[in-house]
Parts: structure tokens; sequence; C-alpha cells
């Protein structure tokens, strides 16, 4: 059985480091529950908001490395230079 937990929505707006507002806004889009005309999210529905927003870089928007570079794996940090004293 899942979690019998309701947050409000200043308390998922917190969670979520958003704005109350942006979760009013788009309540109809957001996993919810609804009691009346009082709104609460359960643990699963924040989880499932969390994923809808997530953002992951496409292979595309990463930039390739200029032609005869080195590959990352070859890449070796340079040796201190001793000093003579």
């Amino acid at each position: 059985m899942s979690s019998l937990q309701n947050y409000k929505l200043e308390q998922v707006a917190e969670l979520l480091c958003c704005y109350p507002s942006y979760l009013e806004e788009n309540l109809a889009s957001l996993p919810h529950q609804k009691m009346g005309k009082a709104v609460a999210f359960a643990e699963e529905d924040i989880l499932e908001i969390k994923q809808m927003h997530r953002v992951r870089p496409s292979l595309a928007a990463v930039p390739a490395a200029p032609e005869g570079s080195p590959a990352l794996a070859q890449i070796r940090p340079k040796r201190a230079s001793r000093r003579s004293g």
C-alpha cells in the first residue's frame, strides 16, 4: 500500500523548488488529488511531477571534439615541474 501522506500545494512547491503559482496555473496537467475544492498531492504525484520535468541533454547538444583531438581517455594531467633549489 502506498503512503497515505498528502501534501498541500505550498508544501509541494517548496519540495520542488518552484512557485506555488506555477502549480496552480498548471494543475490541469499535473497529477494531483481533489477532495471538493481542496487540492492535495501524494508522494507518488510529486515523484511523477519530478519525472515529467526532468531534462536530459541529448547527444546532439554536446559539441563534438575538434578533429585530431585526443580522446578523453587519453588525456592526462601535466606533471608538476620540479624546482631546483
